[in-house]
């Protein structure tokens, strides 16, 4: 044949990494190459992205989501695909098919969308689209090796039980979740902790909370 080989992709599976430093899963990738031939080496790239717009959010999903993607009657128009990460891996010499783990990693950033999605969802499944690319390495009819890429239009899709990520998550952090503030705002809430003789900053952002919470009330009340 000529030309660069056509590949197959596909997510075969989705499992917590069980010795990673930081929350990883693994994602297994199925590679083949369709006319079942050799391949020395795939350099690959792939883009996770969670499919928003692929299920269905019941009301308070869909109020804690309003921080991601606005109000709900706004979502025909904002509710769209949130990228994940983009993760790599080498896919060492095999002939017609072979298995790839890709390491994706989980964190706690709530300023990042993603994070933030998957914290606010109340279960079920997230559903993902892979898009891949790379570099394929392969054998001439000469014999001499040569190269190729793998277009973007190669793509997988799968669910993630949201079960598996929390079971993961609570694996490292427990129950406790992370917010970055900037030096100015934690110094003001440091202090205000200290005039309050909280014992911790949960009694601190709880009687913080408690306090807008009954200003709100007050003010729906005079409307």
């Amino acid at each position: 044949m000529t030309g660069t080989p056509e590949l197959g992709l596909d997510l075969l599976g989705i499992e917590p990494e069980a010795f990673a430093a930081t929350p990883t899963l693994s994602l297994r990738i199925g590679l083949r190459r369709l006319d079942g031939g050799p391949v020395q080496c795939v350099l690959l790239t792939t883009t996770v992205t969670i499919a928003a717009a692929r299920r269905g959010y019941d009301d308070a999903e869909r109020d804690r989501l309003a921080g991601v993607f606005g109000p709900p009657e706004m979502w025909d128009r904002s509710l769209r695909g949130l990228t994940w990460a983009r993760v790599g891996a080498t896919v060492p010499t095999f002939r017609g098919a072979a298995e790839a783990t890709l390491s994706l990693p989980c964190g706690h950033d709530m300023q990042v969308a993603a994070d933030r999605y998957l914290h606010a969802l109340g279960g079920g499944d997230v559903p993902l689209d892979l898009a891949f690319n790379g570099t394929v390495f392969y054998p001439g009819e000469d014999g001499a090796l040569r190269t190729g890429q793998i277009p973007w239009h190669h793509e997988a899709t799968g669910d993630l039980p949201l079960q598996v990520w929390r079971d993961l998550m609570g694996r490292y952090y427990g129950t406790a979740r992370w917010l970055r503030l900037d030096d100015d705002c934690f110094g003001r809430l440091s202090a205000y902790r200290a005039r309050r003789a909280h014992s911790s900053f949960d009694d601190t952002v709880d009687e913080l909370l408690r306090h807008a919470e009954k200003r709100r009330e007050e003010e729906e009340w005079t409307v």
